[in-house]
């Protein structure tokens, strides 16, 4: 569970134990100051009516403070739960996208070694299969996680991140003109990339990816992630704005707004271009041209 996480759920507890403490406090003062008003001896009035005005104060009173006590301890009480609800349900999903990630890692190992002793195709569609899957529980992820999960701002090659990635997708060639290093958190951004790979060989079928380097600052980076896939038909404004129903074949947009949503958070930009063929991505993200030696 993440520090933020912590903070907002003693942030509730705090304001709930504030908000009970001065409403039964301020209550209490405004009994005893009436009891004492009522016994002063400027407050004049006959005997009986002096008797019927102090069991209404008696009566009010104790409704009241009855009724701020078990209003204010439900509110703890279900404050409380709910953050230990909320903590299980955590710890829940960590545990179970932990053991589904391993599981999947150990079946893309074990499927790479059968395609090394056989060239099945069946064995490749499975390995598709499975990558495609990893992406989707670690875009899940990322959005369940959003504003909470903390980033790590980095130095680190691009090229040495590309050469990672490039081994998911053995049938799509990815050209990169030129390497730099990127300032930003490296397990974000290889999930921007990944998004980007995985929409460009599904949906626009591509064999290739070009990928060029332009220094816009000293400090900021320019990359243009071009490919030779099919044309897009959509438009271009609503890519990575929002989450679509999803498809048998077409896709919900969740890699996209993801992609958008993170680049967003490491300071950077994404803008999606038409070519005159295929797809293209500009992003901008904080780096320099120098490479790592």
């Amino acid at each position: 569970m993440s520090k933020l996480t912590i903070r907002s759920d003693r942030f509730k507890i705090g304001l709930s134990i504030f908000w009970f403490v001065m409403t039964f406090s301020m209550v209490t003062w405004w009994w005893i100051f009436s009891f004492q008003q009522v016994n002063s001896p400027d407050f004049a009035l006959p005997l009986e009516k002096l008797h019927k005005v102090k069991r209404m104060l008696l009566w009010e009173g104790t409704v009241l403070l009855s009724f701020i006590f078990v209003g204010g301890s439900s509110l703890l009480i279900l404050t409380n739960r709910e953050r230990l609800r909320n903590l299980r349900l955590r710890m829940f999903f960590s545990n179970f996208s932990h053991d589904l990630k391993t599981s999947l890692s150990r079946m893309r190992l074990r499927a790479e070694v059968l395609i090394e002793n056989d060239q099945n195709p069946k064995l490749q569609k499975l390995l598709e299969e499975v990558n495609r899957l990893d992406l989707q529980l670690e875009n899940s992820l990322w959005v369940a996680r959003g504003e909470e999960q903390k980033l790590l701002t980095q130095e680190f090659a691009l090229g040495e991140m590309l050469s990672k990635l490039r081994l998911e997708w053995p049938e799509l060639e990815v050209h990169l003109q030129r390497d730099a290093i990127l300032r930003a958190d490296r397990q974000a951004l290889q999930s921007v990339f990944r998004n980007l790979f995985q929409n460009s060989w599904l949906h626009g079928k591509a064999k290739k990816i070009e990928i060029g380097v332009a220094s816009l600052s000293p400090e900021i980076l320019e990359l243009v992630i071009s490919d030779d896939g099919t044309e897009f038909l959509g438009s271009l404004p609503f890519l990575g704005k929002e989450i679509l129903p999803s498809f048998d074949k077409g896709g919900n947009g969740l890699g996209l707004y993801l992609t958008q949503f993170l680049l967003g958070r490491m300071k950077g930009k994404i803008r999606f271009e038409k070519p005159l063929r295929g797809f293209s991505v500009v992003l901008q993200i904080p780096g320099k041209l120098e490479v790592i030696r």
